[in-house]
């Protein structure tokens, strides 16, 4: 980075991680929230880089120990029920067995990143670790030189707009990450009213923003053939790039448990792996129709999947339950941690990945990484990710996949399977583009107010 006294540089750069921080989730966003933060503590420079919290129309600067409280709220909702006295959940479990209804367990014995019951309390416990937060640091003044970078999954949270107009208003250029444009393209795999919802959500972050950063290039080109229909001509940002995730995990503290231990220890006949949220669009049913017909001819294979329970997926989580092949070629797991995780990455057969939409797919540069075999779907977005490194597989045959994973299965017999040779970027270099987007429209926008001012 350049001297802190040239002027088309800016001083203070601040990165909001308001939601993320709090969330016991674990999906994409969160995880790239997680992770640009991280790399921002490593990075000098003569601009300072810092994490804030919007509490009360207000924006804070957060230190370490701050950051770390609210990780402490967020580990509730990673396993509530698990946190729980061994007394509730034996008297939780009593009652699901005196009432057997999913709708029961959920409430009182909710999945890894749900809340049931205690969602009421998560959601006290939470505005107070953010109060908290804010009351032992000051409010930020912002103004000229400072660049404020919005990474976070504000359609859910549509409150922070005011206060990010505000800033702008007093200086600060605005960067916005967008993630996928999925419940307007693909609106059958969202819930009641949300492609309404998000569309106002791009409305807003195009008209308060002076850059828009995607993960993606198929999502920037999506961005700028959309953005023109949503917005008023000339009022919404046009300055619209693209960057790079990446691919590591952060060094994560744990063992892995028996159970995993015990699939994935054998080298010889570990599973195929499958990372994602349990929702439609991730299509666990394409996969389990393929190896069902894979284990036609071939009953030693086994397969993995690892998520956290999304939405609309009731019928595929009674499928997988009742299964014959559960826990004998089937396998699944909502709960696992970062290091469980890396275990399985790194112990898989190949990991595959079928989902019908993404705006990136984190999985496939995951899988990558630990130098696996990966299999994607045949999509635009999987293609430009994964390059000449996937299989690719067409999304409307579970034979065409089966055909792969028999050849790749010959390829193990042989002794000479190929692998992928491409080494996914890091997520340091993934933070450096961003950065870079950031800084080079400062730049630009500093120069451009320069001449009008001449």
């Amino acid at each position: 980075m350049q001297k802190s006294d040239d002027k088309t540089m800016p001083r203070r750069i601040f990165i909001d991680g308001t939601y993320s921080l709090c969330s016991g989730k674990n999906s994409g966003i969160e995880r790239v929230v997680r992770s640009i933060i991280r790399e921002s503590a490593d990075t000098g420079g003569a601009a300072k880089v810092a994490t804030v919290l919007s509490y009360g129309n207000r924006f804070f600067r957060l230190d370490a120990k701050q950051i770390r409280g609210l990780s402490r709220c967020a580990a509730f909702q990673r396993s509530a029920a698990a946190q729980m006295p061994d007394a509730y959940r034996w008297l939780a479990n009593f009652v699901c067995w005196l009432l057997p209804f999913l709708s029961v367990r959920k409430c009182l014995l909710p999945d890894a990143g749900h809340l049931g019951l205690f969602k009421l309390a998560h959601s006290f416990f939470e505005k107070r670790a953010r109060k908290n937060a804010a009351s032992n640091t000051r409010e930020i003044q912002f103004g000229p030189g400072d660049i404020l970078l919005l990474p976070d999954a504000y359609w859910a949270k549509m409150n922070i707009w005011p206060v990010v107009e505000r800033a702008r208003q007093s200086g600060v250029t605005v960067a916005s990450v967008v993630y996928d444009l999925i419940p307007i393209t693909h609106e059958e795999f969202v819930g009641d009213g949300m492609k309404a919802k998000f569309i106002e959500y791009l409305r807003c972050l195009a008209t308060h923003s002076d850059l828009i950063i995607a993960i993606s290039d198929t999502v920037r080109e999506q961005l700028r053939s959309y953005l023109p229909q949503i917005c008023v001509p000339g009022a919404y940002c046009s300055d619209i790039r693209s960057f790079t995730l990446g691919a590591e995990f952060a060094t994560a503290e744990g063992n892995s448990s028996q159970e995993l231990k015990e699939l994935f220890g054998n080298a010889e006949n570990s599973p195929y792996l499958m990372v994602a949220t349990f929702e439609p669009r991730k299509n666990h049913k394409y996969l389990v129709d393929a190896f069902e017909a894979l284990w036609e001819t071939h009953p030693h294979l086994k397969l993995c999947l690892v998520g956290r329970v999304g939405w609309l997926c009731d019928d595929l989580l009674a499928r997988l339950e009742n299964h014959a092949a559960r826990n004998r070629q089937l396998f699944v797991f909502h709960g696992i941690t970062d290091a469980e995780l890396q275990y399985c990455y790194q112990s898989s057969r190949g990991v595959i990945f079928p989902s019908i939409v993404e705006g990136f797919g984190l999985p496939i540069v995951e899988s990558l990484w630990h130098g696996k075999k990966t299999f994607a779907s045949d999509t635009l977005i999987h293609r430009e990710v994964g390059k000449e490194d996937c299989t690719y597989f067409e999304l409307g045959n579970p034979a065409s996949l089966v055909e792969e994973i028999l050849e790749w299965e010959k390829q193990l017999e042989s002794g000479i399977p190929r692998l992928p040779v491409r080494q996914p970027i890091s997520w340091a270099e993934s933070y450096k583009q961003l950065l870079d987007c950031c800084l080079d429209a400062y730049k630009i926008q500093s120069q451009s107010q320069k001449m009008r001012a001449a």
